[in-house]
C-alpha cells in the first residue's frame, strides 16, 4: 500500500472520527433532546463509526451479505446527512449573528444626537435598558426547540433526497462533442459505473435500458463497473443487457471493481451476454474509430493488464477515434495522443461532497467535458449507479447521450 493511498485512509477514517466529534459537541450542547442524554448519544455514535470503519474495510469482501452492506452502508448515510444537517444550521446561525450585529451598530449609529441636536437614546444607556429587561424563562427552550427542527428537518431533507437521487433512474444528460474528421453526426449513448450487486438488481437495469433504447444510437458503451460481485451471484441480474438497442453496437470495457469480484469470470460473461469486449483492441466503425483498454487495476492483479499500444494497432487515421478507459487518469499516465475523444466514469463525480475533493486530488479530473491536451477531449460521466452507501449528495447520476457533431456546427 503505497503512502498516498495510506493518507486518503487516514483522512477519510479522520473526517468520520471528526465528524461524530462534531455532531456530539453540537447536539449535546444545543438540543433539547440529546442534551439530558449525553451518555446515550456518546454510545450510539461510536457504535456508528465502528460500523462505518466496518463498512470501509469490508465492503469488498465477496461473502459480504447483501442485508449487512446496507445496514452498515445505512450509518454511514445517517451520520454523513447528520453532520451535514449539523453544518448548515450552525453556519445559519453564524451568518445571522453576524447579520444581527451590523444592523444593530447601524441602528446604534443612526441613534445618535442629530445636527439639530435632538437627544437619543446613548448605546451605553441602550445597553443598561437592555440588562433591565428579564429574559423569559422559556427563551432557552424556544431556541433549542427551533434548533432541533432545524437539524432533524434538514436531516431527513438531505438523507431521503440524497437517497432518492441514487435509486431513481439516471436521468439523461445530453452533450455535444466536435470531432475531426467526422463525416456525419454520431450518437453515442454512455454508462458507467452502474454497480450491479449488492443493492442495485435487476429493475435498476431493466430502466437504464429502456432510457437508453429510446436514445436510437449508433453506438452503446459500457465504461467499467458494471459488475460489483461475485458474477455467480449477479449474473441473472444482468439479463437486461441482451435488450440493449443500437445501430452499431454495443462494446464494454472492464472497470476497477470487476477485478475485485473475479475479473476472468466476469469477462467471459460479458463475451456471452451480447456486447463486444474491448480487450486492449480498436475496431472501425461507419464513422470512427472505437477502442478499449482494460483498466489500470489489472496492473495490480496482474491479470487483464491495460495495453494502450495494441489497442491502437488498427486505428484508421482518416477517421477520428474514440477511446473507452474506466478510469480518467488513464489519459494522463499514458500518452493518448492520436485520440480525439476519451470516454471515462470512475468518479461517480464524488458522489458525495466533499468526497469530490479526494477524487480530484487522484485522478485529476471529477465530471465532465474537459480539454485533456489540444487535440484530444476528455469528457467523465458521473456514472448511472452509485457504491457503498445508497445516497448520492450534489452529484447526480446520468447516462450520457453524446452528439458527435462536426467541427462546423454550433453548440447548444
Amino acid at each position: 500500500m503505497t503512502l498516498k493511498i495510506l493518507a486518503i485512509v487516514a483522512v477519510i477514517f479522520g473526517f468520520l472520527l471528526g465528524s461524530k466529534i462534531y455532531i456530539y459537541w453540537r447536539l449535546s450542547r444545543t438540543s433539547l433532546v440529546f442534551s439530558r442524554y449525553k451518555k446515550s448519544l456518546a454510545s450510539a455514535l461510536l457504535l456508528m463509526f465502528i460500523c462505518e470503519v466496518g463498512f470501509w474495510i469490508v465492503a469488498k469482501d465477496l461473502r459480504f451479505h447483501d442485508i449487512s452492506y446496507g445496514l452498515l452502508g445505512f450509518c454511514v448515510a445517517v451520520t454523513y446527512c447528520l453532520f451535514v444537517a449539523c453544518l448548515c444550521v450552525d453556519m445559519a446561525v453564524v451568518c445571522g449573528r453576524a447579520l444581527s450585529r451590523g444592523l444593530k451598530s447601524r441602528l446604534l449609529e443612526s441613534s445618535q444626537v442629530d445636527s439639530k441636536g435632538q437627544a437619543m437614546l446613548e448605546p451605553k444607556a441602550e445597553s443598561k435598558l437592555d440588562s433591565r429587561v428579564p429574559r423569559l424563562p422559556s427563551r432557552r427552550k424556544l431556541l433549542k426547540n427551533l434548533n432541533d427542527l432545524s437539524v432533524f428537518g434538514l436531516f431527513f431533507l438531505f438523507f431521503f433526497t440524497s437517497r432518492n437521487n441514487a435509486l431513481c433512474t439516471p436521468k439523461v444528460r445530453n452533450v455535444q462533442i466536435p470531432l475531426p474528421k467526422l463525416k456525419q453526426q454520431k450518437r453515442i449513448a454512455m454508462i458507467s459505473d452502474v454497480h450491479i450487486g449488492h443493492i442495485l438488481k435487476a429493475d435498476f437495469l431493466e430502466r437504464i435500458v429502456e432510457r437508453i433504447n429510446a436514445l436510437n444510437a449508433d453506438v452503446i458503451v459500457i465504461v467499467g463497473d458494471l459488475v460489483d460481485d461475485d458474477i455467480a451471484k449477479v449474473g441473472k441480474e444482468l439479463g437486461a443487457l441482451r435488450e440493449l438497442r443500437s445501430k452499431e453496437g454495443v462494446f464494454y470495457v472492464n472497470g476497477n471493481h470487476e477485478y475485485y469480484h473475479g475479473i476472468v469470470p466476469i469477462m467471459e460473461f460479458m463475451r456471452s451476454s451480447g456486447v463486444r469486449v474491448l480487450d486492449n483492441e480498436s475496431l472501425e466503425l461507419s464513422g470512427f474509430n472505437l477502442a478499449g483498454v482494460n483498466d489500470l487495476a489489472g496492473l495490480h492483479f496482474g491479470e487483464y493488464m491495460p495495453d494502450l499500444a495494441r489497442a491502437r494497432q488498427s486505428l484508421n487515421a482518416s477517421k477520428p477515434s474514440i477511446l473507452l478507459a474506466h478510469q480518467p487518469k488513464f489519459a494522463r499516465l499514458y500518452d493518448v495522443g492520436g485520440f480525439d475523444l476519451v470516454l471515462s466514469g470512475h468518479t461517480h463525480a464524488g458522489q458525495v461532497f466533499p468526497m469530490s475533493i479526494f477524487v480530484w486530488l487522484d485522478q485529476h479530473y471529477i465530471h465532465g467535458l474537459y480539454q485533456h491536451t489540444k487535440d484530444t477531449k476528455l469528457y467523465v460521466s458521473s456514472g448511472a449507479g452509485f457504491w457503498g452507501p445508497s445516497f448520492r449528495f450534489l452529484a447526480p447520476s446520468e447516462i450520457a447521450c453524446i452528439d458527435l457533431v462536426l467541427e462546423s456546427s454550433t453548440i447548444a
